[in-house]
């Protein structure tokens, strides 16, 4: 019987050393589940910056892309204001073109008829020249080498 309590000591023994034993691992296991809690805390609260930092992204993104529209609309309504510009200026360039081709025509073509006209006179004034000639032979006191 001593036997056996001696026996039955040394499993309690046994008992109370497991006993500690699991205690220990207890308090190591809660200590890494505070680890791990205080680990979470932190990335959920990193998460929590990352997702603050995207939405701040995105709203300023969203502002960009207003500007942005607006700018393109705006570069548009320029380029828009630019080719109706320039679509006057090639018609009143076009416009004046033939005005001066017109004017051109017309002062070639009185220049045309005025050279006509001094040609017409030239033969006149050469064939006045001829008859005054003529007459001036045929009066009395002119020489007598320029009588036909």
């Amino acid at each position: 019987m001593l036997q056996d309590l001696d026996q039955l000591a040394a499993r309690i023994g046994q008992l109370v050393q497991r006993t500690r034993q699991l205690h220990a691992e207890r308090d190591a296991l809660r200590a890494r589940v505070n680890d791990f809690e205080a680990e979470q805390r932190t990335l959920k609260q990193r998460a929590a910056e990352r997702e603050a930092e995207i939405t701040e992204l995105q709203a300023k993104l969203r502002d960009h892309d207003g500007a942005v529209s607006a700018m393109l609309e705006q570069a548009q309504q320029v380029e828009s204001s630019l080719r109706e510009q320039l679509a006057r200026e090639i018609s009143e360039r076009q416009s004046l073109e033939a005005r001066y081709a017109a004017r051109e025509s017309e002062l070639q073509g009185s220049l045309q008829s005025r050279d006509t006209e001094l040609q017409r006179l030239r033969v006149a004034a050469a064939s006045a020249r001829e008859r005054i000639d003529a007459v001036l032979a045929r009066l009395p006191g002119a020489p007598s080498g320029e009588q036909h």
